[in-house]
């Protein structure tokens, strides 16, 4: 896991973290802390040094360095970030790698030592971990291990995560809604798994979201999150001010004036993140209350995000899936060009018939084209038929025969020429493609292998997905080629070549010769194992095709 702080000078994004004053530390004491662990935990004596319970070391002996190891298991390896409160490193879990683990580091996040005596940044603490535990099944939040105490030192342990914070990721520069929405869905599934589990974040702005190297987004730091209601007797006694952590820059108005949490608190904060997203520039900085117009957004999206970013709670839009619904991407672009290309062919064909229809008898080395053109039109078999004041339409015998033989031979070539225009209504994919969303480009490394030729795939997504690739032989035959019994079902990334199989293998391709298909099925949450993927002919199947699902087709041949 990554956290890092900014130096822009100008940057309000850093969480302010004031140290307590210890001498009234009595005035802070918050209620007795339900769970025994955090009891034992924050139990300290108020009388004497806050080093008392732990021996007669002084504190420049107690502070942590690289190569320490905490509680005898987690050795330090690495800074990953540094606030007030304290310092995450990446830690090497000497258990795990007894056993061999395969990814045996967790990020560590320690209470500096002078503050761990403070009972409300302990439960500060404490809160990150129970809340974010309570919401381990959502992928796109962080997932915590434990919490305990070693000695002065108070920590929690989460999962090791390599990427950048979205603050670094986008470094001031503006994306368009179609190139970011994976990063604004991913932040916006989050909260609104956490608002279903009521539970609001409060603390919602670009460091405290990272992009993984996988292409997957999380949330982290849950530490001044709340229950949403407060009924429940689980709620946090505390907010931002209390601590010094509210970032100003994404905070509410109402968590400003410490009203009680609501959801739309998060809703306000994430309306703030997407409008720095997409133009690169601080909603707080601009001293507004209404977003200008912004670049590739319609006058729709627009009035969603203003009524996200809204000043007050009661004028603000209701839910994070709401404002997702509204202000997600419209068809690609591309995808509409190709729709309008395929309207414009089949207008011209038929203008271009009506044409030679009416104007004039086409020559004989027209009528070829014309033929093709109309080609469920066959004109041959009602020329006997044609009316006596149009006897030029009347052809001698030895026409259709010539007509007949003209189009045998040109028909394919016509068929040639248009079909790379309109790709996505090729009924015979070649050996690429891509999927009629423009969510998926697939393609082998050619269209014909022979018989125990090195086979090479690559795809690629436009947003993180789950994946299964099949490919089924000439016989009908199935091999799931991804995920393969090895890998991990998982979110793959978005804007990145996937290949298989990887570089440095060599994987043959062998079976009957003939054509053989190879599919790619993505999805945005993980498969279910009920789920039908292709028909006995090779075909997707009518729950995928009829499902909320993207995938493609490519064709090869393999010859003995």
């Amino acid at each position: 896991m990554v956290e890092k702080m900014h130096t822009h000078s100008d940057d309000d994004d850093i969480t302010r973290v004031k140290s307590a004053d210890f001498t009234s530390e009595l005035s802070l004491i918050l209620e007795s802390p339900t769970s025994p662990l955090l009891a034992e935990i924050t139990h300290q004596e108020t009388s004497g040094t806050m080093y008392t319970n732990y021996g007669d070391g002084s504190p420049g002996e107690i502070q942590l360095v690289l190569g320490s190891i905490v509680k005898n298991t987690y050795e330090l390896v690495a800074v990953l970030g540094e606030g007030g409160m304290g310092t995450v490193y990446k830690a090497l879990n000497k258990v795990w790698e007894e056993v061999e683990a395969r990814d045996p580091y967790v990020a560590i996040k320690v209470l500096k030592p002078e503050l761990s005596a403070n009972k409300q940044l302990v439960r500060s603490l404490y809160s990150d971990f129970d809340r974010t535990k309570m919401l381990a099944n959502c992928p796109n939040i962080i997932k915590v291990q434990g919490f305990d105490r070693d000695g002065p030192h108070v920590y929690m342990t989460m999962e090791y995560l390599t990427g950048q914070t979205l603050g670094d990721y986008l470094n001031r520069e503006p994306q368009n809604l179609t190139q970011a929405w994976f990063i604004i869905e991913g932040i916006g599934n989050a909260l609104a798994y956490a608002h279903k589990n009521n539970i609001v974040h409060r603390d919602i702005k670009p460091g405290n979201i990272m992009l993984t190297d996988d292409g997957i987004v999380k949330v982290l730091d849950f530490g001044i999150a709340s229950k949403i209601n407060e009924n429940e007797g689980d709620e946090t006694k505390f907010g931002g001010h209390e601590l010094g952590a509210l970032t100003v820059a994404y905070a509410s108005p109402e968590m400003q004036r410490d009203y009680p949490p609501d959801a739309r608190d998060d809703i306000y904060a994430f309306a703030c993140v997407i409008y720095e997203v997409l133009t690169g520039k601080q909603f707080y900085k601009q001293k507004i209350h209404k977003a200008a117009p912004i670049n590739g957004l319609n006058s729709r999206q627009m009035e969603a995000l203003n009524k996200a970013l809204a000043f007050e709670r009661d004028q603000r839009t209701p839910s994070i899936s709401e404002l997702l619904e509204k202000l997600k991407p419209v068809k690609t672009p591309w995808v509409n060009l190709i729709a309008s290309g395929v309207s414009v062919i089949i207008v011209s064909g038929l203008v271009f018939w009506v044409f030679n229809k009416t104007e004039s008898p086409p020559e004989p080395t027209q009528n070829p084209v014309s033929q093709v053109v109309q080609t469920p039109v066959d004109t041959t078999p009602t020329a006997p038929l044609t009316p006596a004041s149009t006897p030029v339409m009347v052809t001698p015998p030895v026409v259709p025969q010539k007509s007949e033989t003209a189009i045998t031979e040109k028909t394919p070539a016509a068929v040639e020429a248009v079909t790379p225009s309109v790709p996505v209504i090729d009924t015979e994919p070649r050996y690429f493609a891509t999927s009629s969303d423009g969510i998926i480009h697939i393609e082998t490394s050619k269209s014909d292998y022979q018989n125990g030729e090195s086979f090479q795939l690559t795809f690629t997504l436009m947003q993180p997905m789950y994946v299964r690739v099949i490919d089924h032989d000439a016989k009908g035959e199935e091999t799931l080629l991804r995920p393969n019994p090895r890998q991990p079902d998982k979110l793959l990334s978005a804007g990145k070549d996937q290949l298989f199989p990887p570089k440095g293998f060599n994987v043959p391709v062998k079976g009957p010769s003939g054509k053989c298909t190879v599919t790619i099925i993505a999805s945005t949450q993980p498969f279910s194992k009920e789920l039908k993927l292709l028909n006995n002919q090779g075909r997707v199947s009518d729950a995928v095709q009829n499902g909320s699902y993207s995938w493609a087709q490519v064709h090869y041949t393999l010859s003995q």
